[in-house]
């Protein structure tokens, strides 16, 4: 296995870092990638984890090359955690999708903890579904205070010389997320928005004017169309891969299928709902944060399938 500390060729001027996770996150690693420009300095996307093990990783692999910019593809913190102290000692920009802007400034302003009452949780598992609902978005006080420099819009080329990098909207996952095609090369940065083998969360990211549901069905038609049978994905978790559309079509008939089962489901609180429904780990095998996202899913779907009647 390639080591953490190691830049990754992945194609010309594409190098990957493995960047280590804390213990307990249930992946080992995120991916940031180092996007080397005309003039010869570095694009990070994603620096990774805000630890001290994750920043060694990355300024390892970076060496003494200038940093000349960060895009953030959403704000977690295994994504952007460590783009406060990479633009201290690097003084390069930092950007995010104005949607992503807009979200953050919401979640650092304080936004209301989810009505676990209205859902039906019981008494006795409300603390710590509390407890998690700000695990997501920790960092979103530092990034806005601090660290953020510019936004990015929708069909927006980054300012990389030498390379035509789009920024793709993809809401879904969070609510700014965003992917990044670069046509000419055949690549498609996508976050977390398609993994390989995982099924991202939904609606992670705050609150939401849209359904996230609908949001995240509709990203995934727009990255299938981009790929013409070569374009190979690049994650933000595991490992580079090919068949995009394929792999978007999957993703899409699981979230039809919950919806499915939320539909066959009507009656009841979402704490009832949920606990009938297919969790990859069991239902009574959730708690904390991965309980909280089925319960967030599960009232998403709700009004995913009550917005399709």
């Amino acid at each position: 296995m390639t080591s953490t500390r190691a830049a990754e060729p992945i194609a010309p001027g594409v190098r990957r870092v493995r960047v280590p996770m804390p213990p307990g996150t249930g992946l080992p690693f995120s991916n940031a990638y180092l996007i080397e420009d005309a003039d010869g300095a570095v694009h990070v996307i994603d620096p990774g984890s805000p630890t001290a093990e994750a920043r060694e990783a990355l300024r390892a692999a970076l060496g003494a090359a200038p940093v000349a910019s960060m895009v953030l593809t959403h704000l977690h913190a295994d994504h952007s955690g460590g783009a406060a102290a990479l633009a201290h000692d690097t003084g390069a920009s930092v950007l995010v999708h104005e949607r992503e802007r807009a979200a953050l400034g919401l979640i650092a302003a304080g936004f209301p903890a989810p009505d676990l009452e209205a859902w039906g949780v019981p008494a006795e598992r409300r603390p710590e579904l509390l407890a998690a609902a700000a695990i997501p978005t920790e960092p979103a006080a530092e990034l806005v205070d601090a660290v953020i420099t510019g936004v990015l819009a929708d069909g927006q080329l980054l300012d990389i010389p030498g390379r035509r990098l789009r920024v793709v909207g993809t809401p879904g996952h969070t609510d700014g997320h965003l992917c990044l095609h670069d046509e000419e090369a055949g690549l498609l940065l996508t976050g977390d928005h398609v993994l390989p083998t995982v099924n991202s969360g939904l609606g992670l990211g705050g609150p939401t004017a849209t359904n996230p549901v609908a949001d995240y069905l509709a990203s995934l038609d727009r990255v299938a169309q981009l790929d013409r049978g070569d374009l190979r994905a690049l994650p933000g978790h595991e490992d580079p891969f090919g068949g995009l559309r394929e792999r978007c079509a999957e993703l899409a008939a699981h979230q039809l299928r919950r919806a499915e089962e939320v539909a066959a489901h009507p009656a009841g609180t979402v704490w009832e709902a949920a606990g009938t429904l297919t969790w990859t780990g069991g239902w009574d095998g959730l708690a904390g944060f991965t309980l909280l996202s089925a319960l967030r899913q599960t009232a998403q779907h709700r009004e995913f399938v009550a917005r399709r009647v």
